[in-house]
């Protein structure tokens, strides 16, 4: 007697063979395509992270743009700034020398005292009409 089912055997051990090997196959199948299943789904998941990556990457550069502008618009203002100082300590610079000239005559002292009491007149006047227009 075989053991395959060929022979002098029962139909029945080859119906069960054949059962099993076709079983095989189809249980074989069914793993390949669980395999394709899974491939297909870890590709997809590569292409998404991918697409992730590639878009974090465009808002990285657009920020590093942004940075870069910040920095160059700061430093031009820095330099303005600078300059403008400059321009308004030289021009103390010049009106403390007329002044200190003026004052260097009797006539511009008198000068700048009579400035300097209209000056504070003023500031009294409107120190006493803040304090009326409260009440």
């Amino acid at each position: 007697m075989s053991s395959f089912g060929f022979g002098g055997g029962s139909s029945s051990s080859w119906r069960s063979n054949h059962a099993f090997a076709s079983g095989s196959a189809s249980s074989s199948a069914h793993a390949a395509d669980a395999d394709a299943d899974a491939d297909m789904a870890a590709s997809l998941l590569e292409s998404q992270n991918n697409d992730s990556v590639d878009s974090l990457h465009a808002k990285i550069k657009a920020i590093k743009g942004i940075s870069i502008n910040l920095h160059d618009n700061v430093n031009e203002q820095n330099h303005e700034m600078s300059d403008t100082f400059n321009q308004v300590g030289d021009g103390l610079k010049s009106s403390s020398r007329r002044l200190q000239a003026m004052l260097s005559t009797p006539h511009g002292q008198q000068t700048c005292t009579i400035a300097l009491l209209i000056v504070l007149l003023l500031i009294s006047i409107w120190v006493l009409w803040a304090k009326w227009s409260k009440k």
